[in-house]
């Protein structure tokens, strides 16, 4: 398929916008060519306007206040994630809240030239929160432990997961609230898995005293 740009032709169609088919492509410039007249000019791009919006960086239990230069349209909502780069390091973030300058309340989207604060949690390396408990001795005992992982380390049910030389076999996952305040699942059945940027809680046992699973 032949790239097009609408584009009006200086020569024979000054006030209509045709497809005109791409030539080349450079950073800021197209060479376009008429489909009716077949005349060959170059065409500027406009480079978007950039505006910086405020971001608030939360990771662990500290927070980063920066900001960051975005095209004025463009578009934001709850959980999409991208990078950040500040004095102390560079973090990929998911948004968890966003504040409005026309709202008086939080909102789901908006764009960067509409957007006061963008509230960010920082996903590249989280920590873990994972409930472990024994069913060997003559009372129930369990241990909370925390464990740091990156963002995209996976953990499945009916695995059994070794951290920081503790070994633990998972056995359920509470998955932190969805962006858009949908029902949260609570994970239970072997193989279901998450994303540790994704996840709460996991409840776990110790690997010898395992549960059966559907």
């Amino acid at each position: 398929m032949t790239n097009t740009h609408p584009n009006r032709c200086p020569i024979c169609s000054p006030n209509v916008e045709l497809d005109h088919t791409i030539l080349h492509t450079t950073k800021d410039t197209l060479t376009l060519q008429c489909p009716d007249c077949n005349y060959v000019y170059k065409n500027h791009i406009p480079s978007p306007k950039l505006i910086n919006c405020n971001v608030i960086v939360s990771q662990h239990e500290d927070s980063i206040s920066t900001t960051i230069p975005l095209s004025q349209d463009t578009i934001l909502q709850l959980g999409d994630e991208f990078i950040v780069d500040t004095e102390e390091a560079i973090f990929v973030v998911t948004i968890t809240s966003l504040e409005s300058l026309s709202s008086t309340k939080r909102v789901t989207q908006t764009t960067a030239q509409n957007v006061k604060t963008i509230w960010t949690r920082a996903i590249d390396n989280v920590y873990v929160h994972v409930t472990i408990h024994s069913l060997g001795s003559k009372r129930h005992q369990s241990r909370s432990m925390k464990f740091g992982v990156p963002g995209d380390y996976l953990f499945e049910i009916g695995k059994i997961t070794t951290l920081d030389n503790s070994s633990f076999l998972i056995e359920g996952i509470h998955l932190r609230q969805d962006p858009q305040n949908n029902p949260v699942p609570k994970l239970k059945n072997r193989g279901e898995a998450a994303l540790a940027k994704d996840i709460k809680r996991i409840y776990a046992s110790e690997p010898k005293y395992s549960i059966s699973y559907r």
